[in-house]
C-alpha cells in the first residue's frame, strides 16, 4: 500500500513529535512563540474563528515564525503526535522544520495543480 503525501507529512510529525520537537495546543504553541522557540507553525484547516483570532492578536504582539502552514484537520495532526485534536502545532527543531517545510511546499504546490 503506497502512502500519499499528506500520511508522509503526519507521520514524519509525528516523528518530530517522538523526537520531544513539538509543541501543541494554543497555549503551549503561544508560549513557544513568545520564547521565539518556534521553526515551523503548523495550523490546521479547521482552525476555529475564535482560535485563529487569538493566534493573529499573538502574532500581532509576537515576531511569528516565517514558516506557517494551513495544513490538514485537528483531528488528523492530534492523531499523528498521539495527542487529542489539534489545531495549532510547533516543531521547535530547525533540522525537523526544515525537512517538514520542504514536505509541505510539495504538497502545496501539488494540490495547487490539480
Amino acid at each position: 500500500m503506497k502512502m500519499d503525501d499528506e500520511e508522509k507529512i503526519l507521520r514524519f510529525l509525528g516523528l518530530a513529535s517522538r523526537a520531544g520537537a513539538v509543541e501543541s495546543g494554543f497555549d503551549a504553541v503561544a508560549g513557544a512563540i513568545v520564547k521565539k522557540k518556534v521553526e515551523l507553525l503548523i495550523i490546521s484547516r479547521d482552525i476555529s474563528r475564535n482560535t485563529l483570532n487569538k493566534l493573529l492578536d499573538l502574532s500581532n504582539k509576537n515576531e511569528m515564525p516565517s514558516r506557517a502552514y494551513s495544513f490538514s484537520t485537528m483531528e488528523d495532526l492530534g492523531f499523528a503526535i498521539g495527542k487529542p485534536a489539534r489545531t495549532l502545532v510547533a516543531v521547535t527543531d530547525q533540522g525537523f522544520a526544515n525537512k517538514l517545510a520542504s514536505m509541505l511546499d510539495a504538497f502545496e504546490y501539488k494540490e495547487e495543480e490539480n
